[in-house]
């Protein structure tokens, strides 16, 4: 069984939007020290950076953890086949500072796609 992580965002700022990487995340001061790859990121973690990024920047910022595990699914067909068969999607919404919104849910959270 194989874990895949997807962690990024992106800084709706006036001026343009700016990726955000998990080069980035794992580099501020959020991270430093506790975590050294994508599994090691909370979600506190990740709302903490969401949160003074934004305030540094005084605008809107997105920041995602999608958690994604491979394993054999079974088909009609009685084979099985190799695919995502547990999702948990992480999302934050931060906009001058201020929370909007924390979501976790078990599925690809469709407000990540306005952004993206």
């Amino acid at each position: 069984m194989e874990v895949e992580f997807n962690i990024a965002g992106r800084i709706l700022a006036k001026d343009g939007t700016c990726i955000i990487s998990l080069a980035e995340i794992l580099a501020s001061p959020v991270a430093a020290g506790a975590a050294n790859v994508a599994a090691d990121l909370t979600e506190d973690m990740l709302a903490a950076y969401c949160k003074a990024v934004s305030a540094q920047n005084s605008c809107k910022v997105y920041v995602w953890k999608d958690r994604e595990e491979y394993g054999n699914a079974n088909v009609f067909n009685g084979g099985s086949d190799y695919e995502v068969v547990n999702e948990i999607c992480f999302l934050c919404i931060y906009d001058c500072g201020n929370e909007v919104a924390r979501e976790t849910t078990d599925h690809w959270n469709e407000k990540i796609d306005a952004v993206i």
